[in-house]
């Protein structure tokens, strides 16, 4: 068995078993140990999503259930009227199960949580507000570099009857995006700032080093946002950004191809994010399938063999042991978390389909 088959047993194996025991929704490991949320926050389609993931590969009944049963507790979330996470929560979880199953409730609330998250944008200023997870009045004129990664459910919906209006919020979230996050060496802030009517104030960081710095996982929700924007709506602008951010990824990569929390720590103790490393590779997967460039193939393939031989490990609940989910509040550092658990897989499965 090659190290590619044997990541991707590895990871099937340990959700079937941690399928077992997990009655609530994982979010982020206290040492190694999975901490638990009771009705997903942000996080609950990653969990959902890598069962549904390991049921297609493996095709178990008990994996099946699992799925069924929290694919079905996240369902009333699809009305939330303050949460950017939307295309998190439901594209890994409901539309994932109603493509396998054809089950109408799942695609039912996945338009559902698309119009959820549609109404949220602000017409005057072109954007939807980056809260939900984070809460408050405060975050109203804040847009998050992840909200790109939520787009896509908006293209699923509208080509599922959802409408040509949905379209039009995702190519202006964009272009604003576009227009303001990304900077000329392909880095992108992680919080720009808007004031009310949409005009630019300053960027800025939650998670990341700096409001200048380089939030790997930023990087890695840039990458794989626009890559998959790029090619559901055949995009050339979103194409050619999504290439910068993949030129900036691949020149501050370190020797081992696992990134540093913020490409701009240049600290000796400056810990890794294999979650980052994770959506990084698989956004890299998605631009390789869109330009047929063999350099992000490549790249996408030596992050993944690193993660691989580097990051799986007994000791820990999760699948991808040496992520750093928030440093500078003190969360998750050098732990798993359900996101990169979900990332990995997705993404090796992708290079398998690649190769094959």
């Amino acid at each position: 068995m090659n190290w590619l088959d044997s990541a991707i047993q590895h990871c099937v194996t340990k959700t079937t078993l941690n399928s077992r025991k997990f009655k609530d929704f994982p979010h982020i490991t206290e040492g190694g140990k999975y901490q638990f949320t009771l009705d997903g926050v942000w996080t609950g389609g990653f969990w959902t999503g890598l069962l549904w993931l390991c049921y297609e590969e493996q095709r178990d009944p008990e994996l099946l259930t699992a799925a069924k049963g929290f694919t079905e507790r996240l369902l009333p979330r699809a009305n939330d009227s303050r949460n950017h996470d939307l295309g998190f929560m439901f594209y890994p979880s409901a539309i994932a199960g109603w493509r396998l199953t054809g089950e109408e409730s799942y695609h039912a609330a996945a338009l559902n949580a698309a119009e959820s998250l549609a109404r949220q944008f602000n017409e005057a200023g072109g954007f939807i507000p980056g809260w939900g997870f984070f809460g408050g009045e405060e975050w109203a004129g804040a847009v998050l570099i992840d909200t790109l990664m939520n787009l896509p459910l908006l293209v699923w919906a509208s080509d599922n009857d959802g409408g040509d209006r949905l379209l039009r919020v995702v190519d202006t979230h964009t272009a604003k995006a576009l227009d303001n996050h990304l900077r000329a060496d392909g880095s992108v802030f992680h919080v720009y700032h808007f004031s009310p009517q949409g005009e630019p104030l300053q960027g800025d960081t939650y998670q990341g080093l700096a409001p200048g710095s380089a939030w790997s996982r930023g990087q890695g929700w840039a990458i794989a946002g626009l890559s998959m924007l790029a090619g559901a709506r055949g995009n050339k602008r979103y194409r050619e950004a999504a290439q910068q951010v993949a030129q900036f990824i691949m020149a501050n990569l370190p020797a081992d191809r696992i990134p540093l929390w913020d490409y701009r720590d240049g600290a000796a103790s400056a810990p890794k994010d294999a979650s980052a490393g994770a959506i990084s590779a698989f956004g890299l997967l998605r631009l390789f399938k869109i330009t047929q460039k063999a350099e992000y193939l490549s790249c996408a393939e030596e992050m993944l063999k690193a993660l691989s031989e580097s990051c799986l490990s007994d000791e820990n609940e999760g699948l991808l042991s040496h992520a750093t989910a928030d440093l500078p509040h003190s969360l998750g550092i050098d732990e798993a978390t359900i996101y990169g658990d979900y990332y990995f897989l997705k993404a090796l499965l992708e290079l398998k389909k690649t190769a094959d």
